[in-house]
């Protein structure tokens, strides 16, 4: 979120399936060391991943909503929160195989985003671990990135889908790959 387009100085950020908040609090850290105003905010479906987030006393704001709809969720939280109707950045760190619509949650990113805003997906790549579907609750066996790429184009103009080489995530002594979507909100 450093790169270009850079952040705005009091620019808004957005975790969506932020969790407990374990990759919300580490990217906050790294932005707010340069960018100290960057207000973050953190969503997810599960009430009791909130409250973990929460107790951790950083300065983020979390939330009740689902991926697929961001905006009907900002709607419903900014009736209890001060949450702003639009975001400069979204990101979203290994939340995707576990949306039962993966392309519901591009188009739900471009409509929360302003106009020029960035969206980043870390998820993981295509693999064949079928028991992770029982274990931890994935929907789907990762993704090949160029069906990332494809999905993000039908609401994206700009898209960079890449594979991080040398990092996966590992459970349980298994290892899947990982990738990267960029996509910029160009109009």
């Amino acid at each position: 979120m450093l790169e270009s387009p850079r952040l705005p100085v009091d620019g808004k950020a957005l975790d969506v399936g932020a969790g407990t908040g374990f990759f919300t609090v580490k990217i906050a850290k790294k932005i707010h060391a340069g960018l100290p105003k960057v207000s973050f905010y953190a969503m997810d479906i599960t009430p009791a991943m909130l409250l973990s987030l929460a107790k951790k006393k950083v300065n983020i704001t979390p939330f009740i909503g689902i991926a697929e709809n961001i905006t009907g969720s900002v709607k419903e939280a900014r009736k209890h929160f001060n949450i702003p109707g639009k975001f400069d950045a979204i990101f979203s760190t290994l939340m995707l195989h576990h949306s039962t619509q993966p392309e519901r949650v591009f188009k739900s990113l471009k409509e929360a985003l302003k106009r020029k805003g960035k969206a980043i997906v870390v998820d993981l790549c295509e693999h064949g671990f079928e028991e992770f579907k029982t274990e931890m609750g994935d929907v789907h066996l990762g993704f090949k990135p160029e069906n990332i790429y494809e999905m993000a184009r039908r609401y994206f103009s700009d898209v960079k889908v890449e594979k991080l080489p040398g990092i996966c995530c590992e459970c349980s002594g298994r290892s899947a790959e990982i990738f990267v979507a960029f996509m910029r909100n160009c109009s």
